[in-house]
């Protein structure tokens, strides 16, 4: 049978914060947190009426200053009573309150139950307190009205007497990490705990939106990070899509040899989509219409096309797989409109005003023919069938990244490719993710594109990523306010130069600045990990990434331990195997 200890507080003195890392704490949540014993902690409130305890000590100023000269004492007490009164005249936000504190304890070991006892009194030692002691009747008497049905049980003679703010003071406002049901395992910064955060929210208790934002400097974990979070998401049956400028997800990708598809860009060549591509009449419903409408608009830079001009566009197309029976692509529209430059007005009956033939082929002329793009559209039969039965997609970009004509018409194809395939079951999950996007953000036209998917997302069961260096990447206008607005779980690591612009840009509270200003990374010694923060809608906390030496080296993504590795592979053809070869070498080389 286990055994009971009690202390209880019931005169507590004036209590300091203490403060662990950087973020400030109650004086009683390092016993809430910290003393990893049995217990709990109860504290129960009264709240009074401040209008009774003002006619109180009215009463008793007029009492003590009668018999003021009969004691030096009677002058000390008047002194003190008489500065509490004014403090409750003057402060309108004063709430007296009557409260009560104790701690229960527990241990199936008598001594252990004594070591416990020792450890709590150190703890309010600090804090200028001093614990009491119950025994007998006084100990069941605490015991059974610290049950919130019989605490009105408590005597005066239990309670002590303060202002409101003095008694939060002692109020546990930090809690234990808590697991979710489903969700991203991380670990605990207490104990490396793991713990499972919902960071997908299916029902929306705590989000409306789903789509995230990594931040951190170069170096400290971005990519490592996302590699953990969207493999657990893929291990769930989530389907990802990576648009990659930075070579960061091959690995991962590998160890799935065949549900992964690799799409890489090569100077002089197209990636094999061709969104005018229509295998028969069927494949023309209203939704593609309206996709091929938005991609021609997108390509002739026509912002915010009106309605008239979209219909007349749409005509066009009609007109064009009317006549036109097979080969489709954009070569071939172009050819169409060119022959019929003089009489397409005319034929569809719509205004120059709403479609102009000569800009149209001005425009296109880059993308078609001998054209500087026209390899972009060289495609003949569309290859995006390719990718409709796998579930991780990734688009690598490297080689394009500096050019934001090419990227920005990239972008349009994948757009293309991802709405007629990955897009067309909306009760499927998905995830796209957008990496090494830093200076491609400030193109207009990359920019709008990215925000493009954070509108058409809202339509399916999907969310957004982003991973950017610092916030400020993001430039300040209405397009980036838009993306900012519509993400609600952000990551942050560790950054050296301070959290300011992200707490203003985010508008984060001081608590979640405090909590980001205490993260601290440990990358030595046997059990290495990073610490993250992590805010989903209105909570916040610092988790830790640790991981074991097999899962770490399928997510390295620069420096020689990744290069040996992709050796390895190119030998085997086997990511999981080089990964096992390589953990096995570098145990022999320690």
């Amino acid at each position: 049978m286990a055994r009971r200890g009690w202390v209880t507080f019931v005169r507590p003195a004036m209590v300091t914060l203490t403060r662990r890392g950087w973020y400030t704490m109650s004086g009683v949540s390092r016993l809430g947190l910290d003393l990893n014993e049995n217990h709990i902690i109860n504290h129960i409130l009264y709240l009074d009426d401040k209008h009774k305890w003002r006619k109180l000590l009215d009463k008793k100023v007029e009492e003590l200053g009668k018999s003021s000269n009969f004691g030096s004492q009677n002058k000390v007490v008047l002194k003190k009573v008489q500065n509490i009164l004014d403090q409750i005249n003057t402060d309108d936000s004063s709430r007296i309150i009557r409260g009560h504190l104790n701690i229960i304890f527990w241990h199936p070991e008598t001594e252990q139950v004594k070591r416990i006892g020792s450890k709590i009194k150190a703890e309010f030692k600090e804090l200028d307190m001093v614990p009491y002691h119950p025994n007998g009747e006084e100990r069941k008497h605490y015991f059974l009205n610290s049950n919130p049905c019989h605490a009105t049980n408590f005597s005066n003679e239990d309670l002590y007497v303060t202002d409101l703010k003095h008694a939060l003071c002692l109020y546990i406002n930090n809690t234990n990490y808590r697991s979710d049901d489903t969700g991203i395992l991380f670990n605990d910064r207490q104990h490396n705990i793991p713990v499972l955060k919902d960071v997908w929210d299916e029902r929306k208790k705590r989000i409306k939106a789903r789509n995230f934002a990594i931040f951190a400097p170069t170096g400290e974990g971005k990519s490592f990070l996302a590699n953990n979070i969207l493999r657990q998401y893929f291990e769930q049956g989530v389907r990802l899509v990576l648009i990659d400028l930075g070579g960061s997800y091959a690995k991962f990708a590998k160890l799935y040899p065949d549900q992964h598809i690799i799409l890489r860009y090569e100077q002089g060549k197209n990636l094999g989509i061709n969104p005018f591509y229509i295998s028969e009449e069927s494949d023309l419903t209203p939704e593609r219409l309206e996709d091929l409408a938005v991609f021609l608009l997108e390509l002739l830079a026509a912002d915010n096309a009106s309605k008239s001009q979209e219909v007349a566009i749409k005509k066009v197309l009609l007109l064009y797989y009317k006549k036109v029976r097979q080969n489709h692509s954009l070569a071939s529209l172009y050819r169409f409109v060119d022959h019929r430059k003089d009489t397409l007005i005319q034929e569809l009956q719509i205004k120059e005003a709403h479609f102009s033939s000569y800009d149209f082929l001005h425009i296109l002329s880059e993308y078609v023919e001998e054209g500087p793009y026209s390899f972009l559209f060289n495609a003949g039969a569309d290859q995006t069938y390719t990718i409709e039965d796998k579930r991780l997609i990734v688009f690598e970009l490297d080689e394009v990244r500096d050019n934001k004509e090419i990227l920005s018409v990239m972008l349009k194809l994948i757009k293309s490719a991802i709405q007629r395939t990955i897009w067309r079951n909306r009760s499927e999950r998905g995830i796209i993710l957008f990496d090494e996007f830093a200076k491609q953000l400030k193109f207009p036209n990359v920019l709008e594109s990215v925000e493009f998917y954070y509108q058409a997302i809202r339509k399916q069961n999907g969310a957004i990523g982003i991973i950017l260096q610092s916030i400020n990447q993001l430039p300040n206008n209405s397009t980036s306010a838009s993306i900012l607005e519509n993400t609600q779980i952000i990551y942050s690591l560790r950054n050296e130069k301070g959290y300011d612009e992200l707490k203003t840009r985010l508008n984060l509270s001081s608590h979640d600045l405090e909590q980001l200003r205490s993260i601290r990374n440990n990358l030595t010694g046997d059990r290495k990990y990073t610490e993250i923060f992590i805010k989903i809608g209105k909570e916040s906390n610092i988790f830790r990434l640790e991981v074991p030496p097999e899962v770490y080296a399928a997510y390295l993504t620069d420096g020689t331990e990744s290069t040996q590795l992709i050796e390895l592979f190119e030998k085997t053809n086997d990511m999981e195997q080089a990964i096992k070869t390589f953990i096995n070498h570098k145990d022999k080389a320690t």
